[in-house]
């Protein structure tokens, strides 16, 4: 039997890749108006958040097409397929920060709703920053594995543990903070919310990461696992 022809595989992957790019953007803009929402000189515009994570929702809709059109017309076989079946998957992970985003500045504004002083407590809102930081730093890395198809970044795994460290050491922290300082019962919630959209968010990147490193090695790894 004779092997799929590639014509044009080459030139359809480098315009997914293009297309990968253009869909990544507005979900790194969204996440990063939600991180920089929790500094006092900044506040959150959680209609424009929507906006971006709508505008990522339609981009991963096109791009998934043009995946599937590649799969139809290139039956492209080894990596090739296994990047783009990363691609397929990687797309609901990354669109799903676009949604973390969202939440993340919903529960914002639902905190300063609740709060005698409209502001997240500073040393609240200087950890939470730094969480989401971290979370964003890993966004940005994978971004640049899966558009330049090069190889995860050595130090991924640390990354991830350094995520989960101070993921709970701010929850610990919400827990024992007085109800007065975080707006109550319901001020706590938002706080939870933020920390754990962040820490989901990063557990996303890391089984997106396993899939990409599949995609190029032909080798599982998991390096969201405890072990």
């Amino acid at each position: 039997m004779a092997p799929p022809i590639r014509t044009n595989l080459d030139a359809r992957m480098g315009f997914i890749r293009d297309a990968l790019e253009e869909f990544i953007r507005p979900v790194k803009q969204a996440y990063m108006m939600a991180v920089d929402g929790l500094s006092i000189e900044t506040e959150v515009d959680s209609k424009d958040v929507q906006k971006k994570r709508m505008k990522a929702q339609q981009r991963a809709e096109d791009l998934s097409q043009e995946l599937l059109l590649v799969l139809t017309l290139n039956q492209p076989l080894l990596q090739d397929l296994r990047i783009i079946a990363c691609y397929l998957r990687g797309i609901d992970v990354i669109e799903r920060l676009a949604r973390h985003a969202r939440d993340i500045a919903n529960a914002q504004d639902s905190f300063k709703a609740f709060s005698k002083d409209s502001e997240i407590p500073g040393h609240f809102a200087e950890s939470l920053t730094e969480l989401g930081q971290k979370v964003f730093a890993i966004l940005n890395q994978m971004e640049v594995c899966l558009v330049q198809q090069t190889e995860l970044p050595s130090d991924l795994r640390n990354q991830w543990l350094s995520i989960q460290s101070l993921f709970e050491e701010i929850s610990l922290s919400i827990l024992e903070e007085q109800k007065s300082n975080v707006a109550g019962r319901e001020g706590r919630l938002n706080l939870n919310l933020i920390a754990r959209r962040f820490e989901r968010s990063a557990y996303n990147l890391m089984r997106l990461a396993d899939l990409w490193h599949h995609a190029l090695e032909n080798e599982w790894i998991h390096l969201e696992s405890a072990e």
